[in-house]
């Protein structure tokens, strides 16, 4: 492949088309007419010597180069971005872009009162807050699709550098009509109860999998797996069966009377959160202005018993 002239903006025409799906949704999204987006990543693809996109009836998907180069590219924009926002002169406003990924069981309790802070506080910078899976957001933290992200049970992890935020209790939650009045449930009775659980892949099963079989040298009778929160906690409610959530995921259930939450006991099963960043990429001003505010509000939470979570140990 050769590098040839091959300029930033080619690059971002490429990652805006595959992110639409298809050059017509791009070409509204990027604000440039269809025939000159199609030459400017046509122009790409010569310049690599190599086929990036293949068009189909409903839009566009990937080759297996593309795919890679893809990454890639986000790589180099991102960069270029972290390096205008290094120099620019501001005024000592904090400005620039952070993208943060925030787990499907964490998103409810802080993305809201993060968002709210960060509006107050840095009106300079843009947040861009992504949903998702952990294994997701860590491999979107090694390709630089995330800034930083929150993710669990991670100490020591190689290329990272971590900041331990909070320390979660697991409970078993069930729908009001089918749980018992104990507001406990000991772990080795937790294979009497159906569970509606996330894949393996989900940090959370993985703990609560890995937390079972060393106190019981029991499985888990999982009746279905549902990569949702929300279609697991519309399940529960439904009384299709149960699940295992720490009680930030499902407060406004809860207060409603939607669901109830019964903490594991003999033992406890807890998971650490901490803020994740990759340690080969320098911070900008205003990355490490959102770490500082994502613990803040974290600690803020806590505070209040908004986040039903404690503050992991000094070392």
């Amino acid at each position: 492949m050769g590098l040839g002239t091959m300029d930033f903006r080619q690059l971002r025409y490429f990652i805006g088309v595959v992110e639409a799906g298809s050059f017509t949704a791009a070409s509204h999204r990027l604000r440039i007419a269809q025939p000159a987006l199609s030459h400017h990543v046509i122009s790409l693809e010569r310049e690599l010597g190599a086929k990036l996109l293949e068009r189909e009836a409903r839009g566009v998907r990937t080759t297996a180069v593309g795919a890679d180069f893809l990454e890639h590219a986000r790589i180099v924009l991102r960069d270029l971005e972290r390096a205008r926002e290094a120099i620019a002169p501001t005024d000592n406003e904090v400005v620039g872009r952070v993208a943060v990924g925030l787990p499907t069981t964490v998103a409810p309790v802080l993305a809201k009162p993060l968002l709210e802070a960060a509006l107050a506080s840095l009106p300079g910078v843009t947040l861009h807050l992504v949903e998702s899976h952990s294994g997701f957001l860590r491999e979107w933290l090694d390709t630089s699709r995330l800034d930083l992200a929150l993710l669990f049970n991670v100490a020591d992890a190689d290329g990272l550098d971590l900041r331990p935020l909070v320390v979660e209790t697991l409970h078993l939650v069930s729908s009001p009509a089918k749980a018992a009045v104990k507001q406990t449930v000991s772990l080795a009775q937790l294979h009497e109860h159906d569970l509606l659980l996330a894949s393996r892949s989900h940090d959370l099963r993985k703990t609560l999998e890995d937390a079972v079989f060393l106190a019981t040298k029991r499985g888990l009778r999982v009746r279905a797996e549902i990569d949702s929160v929300s279609t697991i906690k519309q399940m529960v409610i439904d009384g299709l069966g149960n699940t295992v959530l720490p009680t930030a995921t499902i407060q406004k259930e809860i207060s409603e009377g939607l669901l109830i939450a019964r903490r594991i006991v003999r033992p406890t099963i807890t998971r650490h959160a901490a803020m994740a960043s990759l340690s080969r990429r320098p911070k900008t001003r205003a990355q490490h202005m959102v770490a500082n505010l994502i613990a803040e509000t974290a600690n803020r939470l806590i505070a209040q018993g908004i986040w039903t979570a404690k503050r992991p140990s000094k070392p």
